[in-house]
């Protein structure tokens, strides 16, 4: 006999889900029918707890932002921004290193990423918002260490997003932390 999930339950199973074959496949190369699927439920059940599939992509990033958000404040919050040089590159190597633990996750944004460059696509205006939202994030943390703060937030997020969708493509094979490190290292002054 199966178990009945409570509503949270259900959704956040679902979220998981989505976020593995969204991942895999793209907004466009998946379908609410094998999601409804892998999660061994009726397309009917799914979009009782999503209402479309637009509205399952845009919840499934909030619900990755809102762990995003928990993790990064763990790791430097706001009033404790990092003081030097050698503190901002430990806070860079977390950021990566807890990214490396989770290639799903990073696999999803990289295939969303590309895929919402069409300013048609749903998550169009969540990329270019959440882009500009970190570039001035990192100019803040960077402002110390740099006379073009923008500029060089901007270089650090793109060698970022760059060695990340690199260790996707080669299937994970070379060490993401330590080559960020490396990156790092010349790249911020």
């Amino acid at each position: 006999m199966r178990t009945r999930m409570n509503r949270e339950d259900r959704r956040a199973a679902i979220l998981d889900s989505a976020i593995a074959v969204i991942g895999e496949r793209g907004f466009h190369g998946f379908s609410i029918r094998d999601l409804a699927m892998r999660c061994a439920m009726t397309d009917a059940g799914l979009l009782h707890h999503f209402g479309s599939k637009t509205d399952l992509l845009l919840a499934v990033l909030d619900h990755r932002d809102a762990q995003d958000e928990d993790a990064i404040a763990a790791l430097f919050p706001r009033e404790a921004a990092p003081r030097d040089r050698a503190e901002m590159l430990r806070v860079l190597a977390a950021i990566v290193a807890r990214n490396a633990e989770r290639p799903e996750l990073v696999r999803l944004y990289a295939m969303l990423r590309v895929e919402a460059l069409a300013a048609d696509h749903p998550a169009h205006a969540y990329f270019v918002t959440r882009d500009r939202l970190a570039r001035r994030r990192f100019a803040e943390l960077l402002g110390p260490l740099s006379e073009t703060p923008e500029r060089l937030a901007r270089q650090v997020l793109a060698a970022m997003d760059g060695l990340e969708l690199q260790w996707l493509l080669e299937d994970r094979t070379f060490d993401l932390v330590a080559t960020w490190n490396e990156t790092a290292d010349r790249l911020i002054p």
